[in-house]
């Protein structure tokens, strides 16, 4: 009699379990799913190695897979819009006052920690998802998608136990370290946005008539090379409203590394391309099976190689955020 009622206990308990985790992914989704419009901002932190970049969040929804989102690099202040309308996606730069377009399926093609969409579509993938409540709220541990980066593997993402909206997420490498944490600091439900407010125009600004030339102050080369490639040589060309450097590297998997600094254009430039949106460390570019657009801190890089894998692109792309090394 007693092993009998110990075991209907444990079961009861099992069953009440699941049914409370269940119900938090539920009112999780109809959170979501009824949402019209949203503004959510935050800090991220994004370890690369030895190396840290804060980044300020910014993200504005309207329901009909409208999107803008602002990352801002706290470090030189560096921001760079993602912006999805009915035309496309954009990858905008403002400062050089320039953009990519590109047909895409984003947000939802991969993991995102600051769009909602794309956490519950990540929750609702994994059969083996779990839920825990502490006491900062609900905790739900599922599979992360990242295509490009096979290395993040779980993220944790805990709601808030009144309003069950997120708070924070949490994305770990394989071997259970954090490469990736979210700080969401509000979101507002109620403010209401427009179609007009996603327009790339509005996305945009025109340098000032007094932005003089920039230059390549400092050239910077990749700390990490695949193995059998070494440096091979560089060349700088220099115009009027530019400086570019083209870096060679040659050997089992060659390729080229551009960097291009100038003034900003004072038309809005943007460039029609095949390819798509990837976030990796401190790089948000266009990524092709070929090639690598991205910029930072005032500067533009294009990076070339038929033999390398998307992530070896990456990976390399990624790498040339740390001080110069030797060639």
């Amino acid at each position: 009699m007693k092993k009998f009622l110990v075991l209907f206990i444990s079961l009861f308990l099992l069953v009440g379990c699941g049914k409370k985790d269940e119900n938090v992914i539920e009112q999780f989704e109809k959170k979501v799913s009824d949402v019209k419009n949203y503004h959510l901002t935050g800090d991220m932190i994004i370890a690369n190695n030895e190396d840290k970049y804060n980044y300020s969040v910014d993200v504005t929804y309207l329901k009909g897979d409208y999107y803008k989102v602002s990352l801002v690099n706290n470090e030189n202040n560096h921001e760079q819009i993602i912006l999805k309308n009915d035309d496309g996606v954009y990858v905008i730069t403002p400062s050089l006052n320039k953009s990519f377009k590109f047909q895409s399926e984003w947000p939802t093609n991969s993991s995102q920690s600051y769009i909602l969409e794309a956490l519950l579509k990540d929750i609702k993938n994994d059969g083996e998802r779990a839920v825990k409540e502490d006491d900062n709220g609900y905790v739900i541990t599922a599979k992360a998608t990242y295509p490009n980066n096979a290395n993040l593997t779980t993220q944790e993402i805990t709601l808030d136990k009144k309003d069950y909206l997120p708070k924070k997420v949490v994305v770990k490498n394989a071997n259970g370290f954090t490469q990736i944490t979210m700080n969401i600091t509000k979101i507002d439900t109620k403010t209401k946005y427009e179609k007009d407010y996603f327009k790339l125009s509005n996305s945009i600004e025109t340098p000032s008539e007094t932005t003089t030339s920039a230059t390549l102050d400092d050239v910077v080369y990749p700390m990490y090379l695949p193995t059998g490639t070494t440096y091979s040589g560089e060349e700088l060309i220099t115009n009027e409203d530019s400086e570019r450097v083209i870096l060679t590297y040659t050997g089992v998997k060659p390729f080229i590394l551009i960097e291009e600094a100038s003034k900003g254009s004072k038309s809005h430039e943007t460039t029609a391309v095949n390819g798509e949106v990837v976030q990796y460390a401190n790089v948000l570019g266009i990524l092709t099976d070929t090639s690598l657009n991205w910029s930072e801190n005032g500067k533009e890089y294009y990076l070339i190689g038929e033999s390398l894998s998307k992530e070896e692109l990456l990976q390399i792309a990624s790498s040339t955020a740390t001080v110069a090394m030797t060639k």
